[in-house]
């Protein structure tokens, strides 16, 4: 029942947090780094959430020389990883709903395709502590899958599967709960216009003037 979830699992981008602008700005610079035209058009919040290269594809589909990748690639992580001016911001409500899951009991975790060392860095500044644990895409030392992560934590904690919900605003989160055999709740803030797809396919949906929708969840908020 989805009313008895006790341990969360959230996405990060376009979930928590909206680090659009931030990622947008630090990939204009990567491609300018690397002396590579782009249409600025083609920056825009539709393409960010899956791993790097595949944003890259996104941004420059002409794009096939591996080295100019792998320097755009690399370009990105030494701008994005540690830039002390991230321009990002958490969406209203949302920590205070954070705090009120982690203080009511329950288990909280990160599930994001972002790499380590970004993710951590912003943990650490917006004060993101409620965590039981942060899963990225390299976190193992291979590339996972979302429904590889949300495995891992139902095995690695002895999480009860119906008593789990992966929380995300896309809908490769939406699938990788289904394929690892827990609840999806697709968030409608996040990134993309279009979210016919999340209505269609999540077990519940969520808009940011709602979050109380929440106690559908779990009913002690």
């Amino acid at each position: 029942m989805l009313n008895n979830i006790s341990n969360f699992i959230f996405d990060l981008d376009g979930t928590i947090l909206n680090s659009s602008d931030e990622v947008l700005r630090c990939f204009e610079k990567a491609f300018k780094a690397a002396d590579y035209p782009i249409n600025v058009k083609n920056l825009n919040s539709d393409i960010i959430g899956p791993p790097l290269k595949e944003i890259i594809k996104l941004i420059a589909p002409e794009l096939t020389n591996d080295l100019i990748i792998e320097n755009i690639m690399s370009n990105f992580r030494k701008i994005y990883d540690y830039d002390e001016d991230d321009i990002s911001f958490i969406y209203p409500g949302v920590y205070d709903l954070l705090k009120r899951l982690s203080s009511s009991g329950n288990k909280l975790f990160i599930a994001t395709f972002k790499p380590n060392i970004p993710t951590m860095r912003i943990i650490k500044q917006f004060k993101l502590d409620m965590f039981k644990d942060v899963y990225t895409i390299d976190k193992s030392g291979k590339t996972v899958s979302k429904s590889d992560m949300i495995t891992d934590i139902l095995l690695k904690y002895n999480l009860s599967k119906n008593e789990t919900a992966m929380i995300g605003d896309a809908l490769s989160d939406v699938n990788a709960a289904k394929q690892a055999g827990v609840y999806s709740v697709a968030v409608l803030w996040g990134y993309g216009n279009d979210k016919t797809a999340l209505k269609s396919n999540a077990d519940i949906c969520i808009e940011l003037d709602d979050l109380t929708k929440i106690k559908n969840l779990q009913g002690v908020i």
